[in-house]
């Protein structure tokens, strides 16, 4: 089974930051709660329907603080650092969800390279959560117009999966007439037929 180290998120928010603070000793979560829906749109390529932060949060360098962000039943948490004292935060780690474009992407290129072809892979949900145990299946089509299914296991919140193509199940063989004629049924058995 491959494993993906996959925490996809924290990865294309390097640089993501800005300034929350309103002149006063505390962020403007207005601001904050803007920031990071816009951030998670920017890198997930949907908008949370819902993002949640604390309500105050004093500005102080280093000092951190969690979000979460809702899309539909998964749910990212959003942790967010303070990089200086003046209000300027970003964020460092986003947990809780399995973003489908970017394990395509990751599964497609593995495969592609295994099969010297071009690989094409559709994961249905487009974000989905990222509970360890989860399974679902991928539908893989390659540059031959072959096709095949790939199992996701999730195997924490972070986004870390492991996954295997799927074998193609052999058609059954069909099944064939005997070649011989029934032996006739014994005397005294008429209309026996075996199977009894």
């Amino acid at each position: 089974m491959r494993r993906l180290p996959l925490p996809f998120l924290p990865l294309l928010f390097v640089g993501c930051q800005f300034s929350a603070s309103c002149g006063g000793k505390n962020l403007d979560m207005e601001k904050g709660r803007a920031f990071v829906s816009t951030a998670l749109e920017s890198s997930v390529g949907q908008k949370p329907s819902t993002v949640t932060c604390p309500d105050k949060v004093a500005i102080a360098k280093d000092a951190t603080f969690e979000c979460t962000a809702a899309f539909g039943t998964a749910t990212a948490k959003v942790a967010i650092v303070q990089t200086d004292d003046t209000g300027a935060v970003s964020v460092t780690s986003v947990t809780g969800v399995l973003i489908a474009a970017k394990l395509e992407k990751e599964i497609a290129d593995s495969l592609g390279k295994r099969l010297d072809s071009h690989v094409t892979v559709s994961c249905g949900d487009r974000i989905r959560p990222a509970v360890a145990g989860d399974t679902f299946l991928c539908e893989a089509k390659d540059a031959q117009g072959g096709t095949g299914k790939v199992r996701v296991t999730v195997e924490d919140a972070t986004g870390k999966v492991a996954w295997a193509a799927v074998p193609n199940e052999a058609p059954a063989p069909p099944v064939e007439s005997p070649d011989v004629a029934p032996a006739p049924a014994p005397a005294g058995a008429a209309g026996a037929t075996g199977l009894d």
